[in-house]
């Protein structure tokens, strides 16, 4: 597996019209308005397989504050959303390479580009691989899980540990 790590601005339209494409393929996502908010994002994760195909993706957004502030109210976090202003999203593995621990790689090899913000991260509450991949890199669950606006399943807050 082989990733690129990039800026949005220093991706051409091929690689957008792809991390957006995969993306969408996952469904938990509010299309509109979702290539403004790609290149919105401060870094892009691509990771390829052998023959170049496109496996996964995941990306450090900076959201607006009133959804950061949302999200943190919805779940009824204990910590504030303002400590909080990088997002790590979504990270999607393509159907056809998921069951492969490929989840590890997106989160992992990305968050050093936060810097030295904190990160959050949101994951379906049923979704138990995603959610030990975000504790395995520092992340606990903050507050209770919450009905998602996109269908019939809750989300779980995931915060990094302040250290």
């Amino acid at each position: 597996m082989t990733t690129r790590i990039k800026p949005p601005s220093d991706c051409d339209a091929t690689e957008l019209d792809a991390f957006e494409a995969l993306v969408r393929t996952g469904g938990e996502v509010t299309e509109a308005g979702l290539r403004q908010r790609i290149t919105n994002a401060s870094h892009l994760l691509f990771l390829y397989d052998s023959f170049g195909v496109l496996a996964g993706v995941s990306a450090l957004k900076h959201p607006n504050k009133d959804y950061r502030t949302n999200v943190f109210q919805r779940a009824q976090a204990t910590s504030s959303a303002a400590s909080y202003p990088v997002e790590l999203g979504w990270v999607f593995v393509a159907p056809s390479h998921q069951g492969q621990h490929l989840s590890r790689p997106l989160v992992e090899q990305l968050l050093p580009y936060a810097a030295v913000s904190l990160v959050y991260a949101t994951t379906r509450a049923d979704n138990e691989w995603m959610q030990r991949t975000l504790v395995r890199y520092g992340f606990h669950q903050n507050g209770s899980p919450y009905r998602s606006s996109r269908g019939d399943y809750d989300l779980a807050l995931y915060v990094q540990r302040a250290e």
